[in-house]
């Protein structure tokens, strides 16, 4: 009986710091399941680990067609899809999505550059500073990716209906090429956060005004 019990916390502490062999190839079935439903296209799950600071299991993978691109992917109760990884982040810094690039800077020519990039919702606080907003109010996971596009200018003196327009064409474009990505368009004439405009394209396409 003894040794019974000994086995048995044995196992527990084991699965506590490591998870168990059947949850692992449960989570990785339903990884595959979450990649390819929002990507459309194959990946190969490389590796997979329980966090048990988290309590969570996350995995590396890669697109099939291309194995350079290796990124995380990770249980997330604030996700609604109950994940999230950093696929936008690596493809975003490959050379994969230079006509991307292209062709969001056709639709917005005077975007800011600089800040051009494809961050983690949680890395952006330490990009921009303190004062980024936080999401909430589009229901976007601190672990997700987002884009911000930043525009230099005064939104009042704008051709609002032509700056829509381009909203929804890169809402259009992002859905045609599979890439779903939280993106914040910024529109301030000198700093951010005063007297701004800011627009949000959601995952799923939806456009918020804020």
């Amino acid at each position: 009986m003894l040794a019974v019990l000994i086995l048995f916390i044995c196992f527990y502490v084991y699965a506590s710091l490591f998870g168990t062999p059947w949850e692992k190839a449960a989570q990785e079935a339903n990884i595959q399941s979450y990649l390819t439903k929002k990507y459309r296209t194959d990946f190969v799950i490389m590796k997979t680990k329980y966090n048990h600071l988290s309590e969570t299991y996350q995995s590396y993978a890669f697109p099939k067609e291309n194995p350079d691109l290796l990124f995380s992917v990770e249980q997330d109760q604030d996700a609604y899809a109950g994940y999230s990884d950093t696929y936008p982040k690596v493809l975003w810094e490959s050379d994969g999505s230079s006509k991307m690039k292209a062709k969001i800077k056709q639709i917005f020519p005077n975007l800011d550059v600089p800040t051009f990039k494809a961050l983690r919702i949680v890395e952006r606080g330490e990009f921009y500073g303190p004062n980024i907003p936080t999401y909430e109010e589009v229901h976007a996971s601190q672990l997700g990716c987002s884009l911000t596009i930043n525009m230099k200018a005064n939104w009042e003196k704008m051709n609002m209906k032509v700056e829509k327009q381009k909203i929804h064409d890169l809402s259009s474009y992002l859905k045609e090429e599979h890439f779903p990505i939280l993106v914040e368009i910024r529109y301030f004439e000198k700093e951010m956060h005063l007297n701004e405009k800011v627009y949000f394209l959601t995952e799923d396409g939806k456009i918020v005004e804020k």
